[in-house]
């Protein structure tokens, strides 16, 4: 049975897996920052070497602040030969030829725009792009990262691509229907998922062929209304109307 132990930012191993639980609050940043260091220093890694992947965009941005600052503490330290931070101070007695070290994290600092710091679906998504062809992915591939949203998509364009061309007496009678965006998004909620349903047989659209003479006839109404308006409201016995 693996052997917990108590996590030594210092020396622990920069080598194969090692997983590091952390509550919240207990230092996690700090810690990254630390390996950071480690990497450049000991293992003489370049900043594009070191993936660092994270949850959200604010811990991403965190991160880089953080790392960046660190940097520039460690390269004080190193040129001064001491520093306020006990790690740095432990790190300045641990990694041997001081100058040296001060050239690396330099570098490290001029390319820092090149650190691979992401969020899981950011890292995720640059490796589809770079990997199109490997991955069989299009290239203009976009991870979601809140998939609610879609469903609203969905039935905004099926609103879109079928109302707005629409002749304006479907649109109406729709509307009276209180058929909208969110009726069709309520639907499909309501779908039962099954991939082997099938419309058989499949029908285009439908087509209005008495929408013509109703046209015709309406304008023949709306012609002959104002001279037959006060015989028909007569005969109705509303003269209210």
């Amino acid at each position: 049975m693996d052997q917990f132990q108590e996590f030594d930012l210092l020396n622990s191993p920069l080598q194969g897996t090692n997983l590091i639980e952390a509550s919240a609050g207990t230092g996690k940043t700090y810690a990254i920052t630390g390996l950071f260091l480690r990497l450049i220093l000991e293992k003489a890694l370049f900043v594009d070497q070191i993936l660092v992947v994270t949850y959200t965009v604010a811990a991403t941005e965190e991160l880089r602040d953080r790392i960046r600052r660190k940097l520039r503490e460690a390269i004080a330290a190193f040129s001064s030969g001491q520093s306020g931070d006990q790690f740095l101070e432990d790190l300045v007695r641990k990694v041997r030829g001081r100058q040296d070290a001060v050239a690396r994290l330099q570098v490290a600092l001029h390319d820092f725009d090149e650190a691979p710091i992401f969020t899981i679906h950011g890292f995720c998504q640059r490796t589809l792009h770079e990997r199109a062809f490997e991955s069989g992915s299009l290239f203009d591939t976009e991870l979601i990262t809140d998939p609610e949203s879609l469903p609203e998509e969905i039935a905004s364009d099926f609103w879109r691509r079928h109302f707005y061309p629409a002749p304006p007496e479907l649109v109406s009678y729709a509307q009276k229907k209180k058929y909208s965006p969110g009726y069709f998004l309520d639907l499909l909620r309501r779908k039962t998922p099954c991939q082997d349903l099938k419309i058989i047989p499949e029908t285009g659209p439908a087509k209005l062929n008495s929408l013509k003479t109703f046209r015709q006839e309406f304008a023949r109404l709306k012609q002959s209304w104002p001279g037959m308006r006060q015989e028909v409201l007569e005969k109705l016995g509303d003269p209210a109307l």
